[in-house]
């Protein structure tokens, strides 16, 4: 039996996906192997219900048979259509390239969900009595609080289970947030579920196995439920205060109970539940929340609990029309790491002062020993400021204060549920009588639950903490959506933040899911003239229109980019196909505005290079610079699609628009409008200019690093374009003085002042000038962290390459730099795990790296070939080609792991 073996199988993007919504998901693994040159030669699929039987081979949903194929990506269930409510089993073998079969994969479950509306016989149920702002009449009691935030519904019902349980799946969301419980027990791990859509057009629903939550008999279900996004304080608009979908929270849940017999009963949400307010007082995400614990209600969600006192419960639907309801495409939010709290200092007003050393979204767990009544008042902040006080003043209009009072029952636990915090520091205020001793604080942090897919170290301790600082600002910002910072009154999905962010996200995490969801987001926002909006879901930030502002050139932009390059990324072409019309009314719409084919028109928040230190970019030259830039990718996509005519339309439009923007901003001299290293930035890496020009543009590029004194100068459209394009033009050693810049403004500046994150402002603080101001000013912002996909592809050399997506084919171009030290660098990618680790060895560079079965790697150094040996092999080529001013050899390996080693010349520093 051959050793190359499946690995990472994948169902619709997910390793186990609950409740999928096609009758016809694809499936998908990479290969592992031991010794070099293995390839897949064949495989087989199969699907079934018993887990034991798959395990063997044998799936009576479908069975492939033995095809012949070296394809491991998204191939096409072919059985017959898939129904709503079933849980299968599916796994694979594969042949190898001498026809040896592997043993079968582990199963792996996969859940349909309710495929259809008349699936559902669940409706929407609500607390009564809600005014129509959706905020509660002062009633002076318990609930009361300055924000007029609504305490938590908790719901519940009891039923009769009339015999022996075979299988048990509960579907569930919310208007809302909401936690499901079953006996006692909280069903799955989520947390912030459901995640954010527009309600008014999309609610995700999550698909649950309870089988082993049902007893004989009577059971009991329930839920609570909280504002979150639906009627909660969400962005910067305060006008609205809570009601930018709805007025109060929902929730749909279907039980469905199978017996030993087949039949089937259903648990739903109907008038019979009943409601009541309960120990969360409020939870909202940007004031923060009050839980009671003298408010406790032992037994609420257990059969056999007195809810007499309990209100009965409204079955409505909800306005202006029911959501469509669809299954979650990606991970959900859950806690994904714990950070001890450790004490500093007493503040002015006596509270305690607590570091967790990393700045992230999520909550504090606060474990107390105190007596009834005692209050704690937990308040959240990024930094703190010269005195030692929390910095507050850029959360703006969020307050980020939560608050517990006590039961007096011994040790208690806190920990909100429904809302969240991007912090670092914690002032914890202690009743009176009470003393540190008695308390223990843990920072939880929250996320999407992407999968890791990257893990980078070098020797150069800047940079590491670098690649931190990029990936918690990733893990504090990707959570339902890519929001822009986690901690002041915005936390909003802006698009240009993601796009120019995405390669990089891309290699820390498996986002796949996570952007297949947000496009339903972006594509649910789009409007009905063809503009894409600047954020997504969009409704909340204009009250007075129907959807936020359309988008500004390279933010309405970014969807055109992040499809493309999802599809280099994981070989997706199904999502390229599902959002094609989408993307071609926003070509439409850019185009019929700018006849000229200088993009003036439709450029509405025309935010240009932004947040941008030194001289500001020509904002129309931007613009037409990113219109040729996704008129090139359109025409790259219809050629993956098959379209050809459109595939010469939108060649022509990048002709036409190229032209247009030569004539507009370039001078003969091969000067730019405006001058800015943008603007190079943007003419080279966009291929705006002829060939004649680029040295010159080159040349002048590296004449405005130099009278920075070697800084950058780039806004967030700019920053992602630095190192690459330096590197493109054979100027690596001036992308790595940046990269290891300490002075303002760089990377490194923000990381000598402490920063666990990326910085959403080069000079967020500076020694002269303090903070800058606190009407933006975030200390978690992941644009700028877009220099980590250099760092993977060049750096460290793990690339992808167009001509064969998904990483058939690794382009690897490490650049080897003794200010590095070393470098050691995995990605987990669709088709198996990349490697490249290279060191230094006196006047030697070691370069290790793995390629996976069935891919190869196409490898470029900037040495002779003479220098070169594989495995102590020298490398015998006849002929080497030139790029720029440097001399590269260029080659091609299979899959397996070798060591390559290159010999520099003497005298020679590399």
């Amino acid at each position: 039996m051959t050793n190359l073996k499946p690995i990472d199988l994948r169902c619709e993007l997910l390793a186990a996906p609950k409740g999928l919504n096609t009758p016809y998901p694809r499936f998908g693994w990479g290969l592992s192997a031991e010794g070099n040159g293995a390839r897949q030669s064949a495989y087989e699929i199969c699907v079934g219900d018993e887990k034991a039987d798959v395990a063997r081979g044998i799936g009576n949903y479908w069975q492939s048979g033995q095809t012949a194929s070296s394809e491991t990506l998204f191939i096409s269930y072919a059985g017959n259509p898939l129904q709503s409510d079933l849980t299968l089993y599916w796994s694979v073998r594969v042949w190898d390239e001498t026809s040896e079969p592997s043993a079968w994969s582990a199963p792996l479950s996969l859940m349909t969900g309710l495929m259809a509306r008349s699936d559902w016989d669940a409706e929407w149920i609500a607390r009564y009595f809600v005014l129509p702002a959706g905020r509660e009449a002062p009633a002076d009691d318990l609930y009361d609080n300055p924000w007029q935030a609504r305490p938590a519904d908790y719901l519940r019902r009891e039923f009769d289970a009339r015999g022996p349980v075979v299988r048990a799946t509960a579907y569930v969301t919310a208007l809302g947030l909401y936690e499901l419980y079953l006996n006692g027990t909280r069903v799955g791990d989520e947390v912030m579920a459901p995640g954010w859509t527009d309600y008014h057009q999309r609610v995700i629903y999550q698909a649950h196995d309870v089988t082993d939550l049902i007893g004989a008999g009577q059971n009991a279900i329930g839920a609570i439920i909280g504002e979150g996004w639906y009627s909660g304080r969400v962005g910067h608009n305060q006008r609205r205060a809570g009601n930018h979908y709805g007025g109060r929270p929902a929730l749909l849940c279907q039980l469905h109970l199978t017996y030993a017999d087949g039949s089937v009963e259903r648990v739903v949400t109907d008038p019979f539940w009943r409601t009541s307010r309960g120990p969360v007082c409020y939870s909202d995400f940007l004031m923060g929340e009050h839980y009671d614990a003298r408010l406790d209600m032992p037994g609420w969600a257990i059969a056999g609990f007195d809810d007499t006192r309990w209100q009965p419960v409204e079955a409505f639907s909800p306005e202006p029309r029911e959501p469509v309801l669809s299954a979650a495409k990606s991970q959900p939010v859950r806690e994904v790491a714990r950070l001890d709290g450790r004490y500093l200092h007493r503040a002015k007003s006596g509270a305690a002062i607590f570091d967790f050393g990393q700045n992230f979204a999520g909550y504090v767990e606060l474990t107390v020993q105190a007596r009834r009544n005692d209050r704690f008042t937990l308040r959240h902040a990024e930094i703190l400021d010269g005195d030692g006080e929390l910095y507050t003043a850029n959360l703006r209009h969020a307050v980020c204060v939560d608050h517990f009072t006590a039961a007096g029952t011994g040790s208690e636990r806190f920990k909100p549920r429904f809302t969240f915090h991007g912090f670092r520091y914690l002032e914890l205020t202690l009743p009176e009588g009470v003393v540190l001793d008695d308390v223990t604080v843990t920072g939880i942090a929250i996320q999407s639950d992407t999968p890791q897919s990257g893990q980078l170290e070098t020797g150069n301790a800047l940079v590491n903490q670098l690649i931190s600082n990029i990936e918690w600002s990733q893990r504090g910002n990707f959570l339902s959506v890519p929001t822009d910072c986690p901690q002041r009154d915005e936390r909003l999905g802006w698009s240009a933040d993601a796009q120019v962010f995405w390669r990089t996200a891309g290699y820390n995490m498996d986002v796949a899911g996570f952007l297949a969801k947000w496009f339903d987001d972006i594509t649910d926002a789009q409007l009905p003239d063809g503009a894409f909006t600047d954020i997504a879901p969009s409704r909340p930030l204009n009250p007075y229109k129907q959807s936020a502002q359309p988008g500004a050139p390279g933010w309405g932009d970014g969807p055109i980019i992040m499809a493309w390059q999802h599809y280099l990324r994981y070989g997706d072409a199904g999502l390229l196909s599902a959002v094609y019309p989408a993307l071609q009314r926003w070509m439409t719409h850019i185009g019929g505005a700018n006849p000229d084919f200088i993009r003036t028109q439709n450029v509405y928040n025309n935010y240009g290079d932004w947040l941008s230190v030194g001289p500001a970019s020509d904002r129309t030259m931007v613009a037409t610079a990113y219109w040729v830039l996704v008129a090139n990718l359109m025409a790259k996509i219809a050629t993956v699609l098959g379209k050809d005519s459109d595939h010469a339309d939108y060649s022509g439009l990048a002709q036409d628009v190229r032209r247009a923007f030569r004539t507009a901003f370039v001078a003969e001299d091969g000067r730019i409008s405006g001058d800015t290293q943008t603007a190079y930035l943007l003419a080279l890496d966009f291929d705006l200019l002829p060939a004649t020009q680029r040295a010159s543009a080159a040349a002048r590029l590296i004449d405005k690093l130099d009278a920075a004194n070697g800084h950058l100068q780039t806004g967030f459209l700019g920053v992602k374009h630095l190192c690459p394009v330096l590197t493109d033009i054979g100027r690596a050693d001036y992308a790595y003085r940046l990269l290891l810049n300490e002075s303002y403004p760089s990377w490194g500046f923000s990381i000598r002042q402490g920063a666990t994150t990326i910085w959403e402002r080069w000079d967020g603080w500076t020694p002269e000038r303090g903070f800058q101001s606190a009407n933006m000013n975030s200390f978690n912002h992941y644009a700028y962290g877009a220099v980590g996909e250099w760092l993977y592809a060049r750096m460290a050399g793990i690339d992808w390459e167009a001509s064969a997506p998904g990483f058939r084919t690794i382009r690897m171009r490490p650049l080897f730099e003794r200010g590095i030290g070393w470098v050691k660098a995995a990605y987990r990618a669709a088709t198996g795990v990349v490697e490249s680790a290279w060191r230094y060895d006196g006047d030697t560079i070691i370069w290790s790296i793995a390629v996976p079965p069935n891919c190869r790697a196409e490898i470029e150094l900037a040495d002779g070939p003479d220098n070169i040996a594989i495995d102590g092999v020298p490398l015998a080529i006849s002929a080497s080609e030139h790029l720029f001013d440097q001399q590269t050899t260029r080659f091609a390996l299979d899959s397996g792991r070798f060591t390559i080693s290159i010999s520099l010349p003497q005298g020679i520093a590399a």
